[in-house]
């Protein structure tokens, strides 16, 4: 389902209510990058970018192999990261070096059916230690943009495309909170 979704906003073009959640985001966490991000089958796809440098910024994607979102989609939960190089799950992930992420913190965007279509995320090219505060911040978010956001779930006039409500995750548990990737036997 995840798929689906993410395959109807592949390519669509620029919003101003994901522009102003990231730079909200970016702003507010202090983060010079900040990204709403849909995973297709083979990339990861920027709906919106703020502070992105070229040319990943014109692309508005990259290979999955550089997204870090990606594993935001998978667990459906936060992925908290203080210092890529050393977290087991991103360590050998190309965007450490090509993109300078270093810090990186994610959170899933869902549909109002809880279906996780993307992620929310900001990243700096220092190491960074995340504070609750810094990991709880997607509440006032949330709160104020669940408007502006209900109204992507409804279909402009003449548009073919099937529009869904986004809203943040009730929970805000971190993916990890010591820097490692979460145990796979629990």
């Amino acid at each position: 389902m995840t798929q689906v979704i993410a395959s109807r906003l592949l390519d669509s073009p620029p919003e101003e209510a994901f522009d102003r959640l990231t730079r909200l985001a970016s702003r507010l966490l202090g983060a010079p990058v900040a990204l709403v991000t849909f995973v297709g089958e083979d990339r990861a796809f920027f709906k919106s970018a703020t502070g992105l440098q070229e040319p990943w910024a014109s692309r508005r994607c990259t290979p999955l192999s550089h997204s870090f979102c990606r594993h935001v989609v998978a667990a459906g939960a936060p992925l908290i990261v203080e210092d890529a190089r050393r977290h087991s799950l991103v360590r050998a992930n190309p965007a450490i070096r090509e993109l300078g992420w270093i810090a990186y913190a994610g959170v899933p965007l869902t549909t109002s059916d809880g279906v996780v279509a993307g992620a929310l995320a900001v990243a700096d090219s220092m190491p960074r230690i995340w504070s609750p505060r810094d990991v709880a911040i997607s509440r006032p978010i949330r709160t104020g943009s669940r408007g502006r956001l209900a109204n992507q779930s409804r279909p402009r006039p003449g548009s073919s495309r099937t529009r869904r409500n986004w809203s943040w995750p009730s929970r805000m548990q971190p993916h990890s909170r010591n820097n490692e990737a979460p145990d796979s036997r629990s």
